[in-house]
Order: structure tokens, then sequence, then C-alpha cells
């Protein structure tokens, strides 16, 4: 015996059989008592963990984590869990590779699973648009912007890549670096890695500094041994570059490791920035110079945006947080050494 046999025995619907269960108001009495009897005649006894369990798809909160290697996703999605915790939601986490189309995947969980909301960590609205377009649901980006894609469904909170990129290059170029190279993502498929390299590409130009794309990029993941294997073929390519400016601290990392044993010394032989601040590149060495994204901030302002449109039907909103430069170890300012010497 289902709700919907007595229903159909009562010659009601199912919600009124459901109101009725569940003690709720909006039936009238003659209805109720109709219901009630049936329910009574058949000794129907409500599956409480049947209905817990749709209490809960009701309340889960899906995060995408794009990138299976980036440990500044891991972080937030450390912080974001954390919060989520003291929170009347539950969490599901999935992973999807760095080259996944995750709005696609959104959706089928959408129609799958019938979430309440989703979080994004890390993604590509711009070059996923329409599909980001079809998205029903109230959700956030974290790490990039989608201001673009017209979804009122759709939140974004990143920090302002082109700026820090432009410092960090400024920064390179202050310290008498004329030939840099760059170790990046694929520029069709990641928007965060296009809008750090158009940044650096003005910067460059802007200074009057030539840069050759064939020679003086190296494709890599966002991860250790993807950098590692880029920082060789960018050298074997231009082996004359004096710094290499990576998108992620995991790539300056990896590339740090690969050229020390290759038998080079960063920065005395060749300087290394990276992106991000992530925990491991203070207590690395030497320590990266890089930008530090505001975690805390990023993951408190992201929830802060999804729940706004969960509870409230705010509208969706789209902000960018500033950056913090760290000056580390992996620098040489050519003008301090001529100096010296």
């Amino acid at each position: 015996m289902t709700i919907r046999d007595i229903a159909r025995e009562c010659g009601v619907g199912v919600g009124t059989v459901s109101r009725v269960i569940n003690g709720q108001p909006g039936v009238k009495s003659e209805t109720r008592e109709k219901v009630q009897a049936v329910v009574n005649k058949h000794g129907f006894v409500v599956n409480q963990n049947a209905k817990l369990l749709k209490e809960q798809e009701r309340k889960t909160i899906y995060i995408l984590v794009k990138g299976t290697s980036n440990i500044l996703f891991n972080s937030l999605l450390e912080i974001i869990q954390n919060r989520f915790e003291a929170l009347p939601y539950n969490t599901s986490v999935v992973l999807l590779d760095e080259y996944d189309n995750e709005a696609q995947c959104a959706s089928r969980i959408f129609y799958e699973q019938k979430p309440l909301g989703m979080v994004f960590l890390g993604g590509n609205p711009d070059i996923y648009r329409e599909d980001f377009m079809k998205i029903q649901i109230p959700c956030v980006l974290i790490t990039n912007s989608a201001d673009s894609v017209v979804n009122k469904n759709l939140s974004s909170v990143s920090t302002d890549d082109r700026k820090a990129s432009a410092y960090l290059t400024e920064y390179l170029i202050k310290c008498g670096h004329k030939k840099i190279g760059v170790i990046g993502g694929e520029l069709k498929s990641s928007e965060v890695t296009v809008r750090r390299y158009e940044s650096f590409l003005e910067t460059m130009k802007k200074h009057g500094l030539d840069f050759d794309y064939d020679t003086q990029y190296a494709l890599s993941k966002y991860s250790f041994d993807g950098a590692a294997a880029a920082v060789k073929v960018l050298l074997k390519n231009c082996p004359d570059l004096t710094a290499i400016f990576t998108m992620a601290d995991v790539m300056a990392i990896g590339a740090v490791r690969s050229l020390s044993d290759m038998g080079l010394s960063v920065p005395k032989d060749i300087s290394v920035v990276g992106f991000d601040g992530i925990s491991i590149a203070d207590f690395f060495c030497p320590r990266i110079t890089t930008i530090r994204q505001k975690t805390e901030l990023l993951a408190e302002q992201g929830i802060s945006a999804l729940l706004e449109c969960i509870e409230s039907q705010e509208k969706s909103k789209h902000t960018l947080l500033p950056f913090d430069f760290v000056e580390g170890e992996s620098v040489l300012n050519l003008y301090k050494n001529i100096e010296k010497s």
C-alpha cells in the first residue's frame, strides 16, 4: 500500500493524502476524516527512512571540483565543507578532470539527483556558455568570473586574475628580466589561463619586450609533474630565459624540482614565479614568489552568494576580490646582482 493507492481509493490527490499523513493544514475536515479512515483500514505507516532520504536529497548542495591535482581547490573544498557542517544542508563532492565540461555534468546531476544548489570550484563559463545558461538551480562559480553568462541562477566570486598577472609580470621586469618564459594550461580550454596569459602579454608589450609563443610558452596541466616535464621543453626551445612565469604554485614547484634535477639553481640561474599562494609554497625551498588568493574570502563570499539565491531568491551577482603579492626567494634581481659583481 502506497500513498498513491490511498489517494486512488479516496478519490483525492497525492498531495492531499501527504498533508493528512503529515498533519499539515489545508484539507477539509470531511476529506481529512475520509483519508484517515482509509489509512487506518490498511494500517498504513509512513516509511520514515524514505522520507528522511527525500528530505536530505532536497537539501543537498553538490560541489564540483575541476582538476584532481589542484591544491588551491582542495583548500577551498575543506573550508566550504566545514562551513556547511554548521548549516542545515548536506554536501556531495564530484571530482572532474581539468578538461571536462563541468556545466554538462551539472545538468546531469540536476536531472538525476535534484539538488538544492551547486558550487563550482573552477570552470569555464565562456567556453561552455550555452550549457551554463541551462542550469536551473542556484549555483556559484568560485575562482572564475561568470559575468558573461546570462543566467539568474549563476553567481561567481573570483580573484582579479588580470591585475594579479600584470602585477607579477611587472615585478619580474622591474627585477631586470626581459626574456621570460611561461608555463600554462591550454588556452582553448581554460579561461583563467587565457586571462593570465593575455595580461602577461599586454604587460610585456607595454615595456617593449618580445614574446614568441612557439618557443617561450610550454603547455602543462595544473600539476607538479606536468610542469616538471614542461620546463624541460621550455628550456630546450628557449635556453636563454632568465625567468619563468607559471600559472600556479604547483607548476612553480614542479618546475623548480625539475630545474634542480637539470643542475640549475633557482633563483641563481633562473627565476620562477607562481600563482595562488598555497601554503606549501611558503615552506618550499626556495620560498615561491607568488600571488596569494584570499581562499577564506573566496569561500565565504561564494557560500553567501549561493545561500542568498536559495533562501532569499536574491539575484545572482559577480564579485572580483583583491589579491596579495608574496615576495619569496625564487626571483633574482638582476640589477642588484650586476651591482654586486
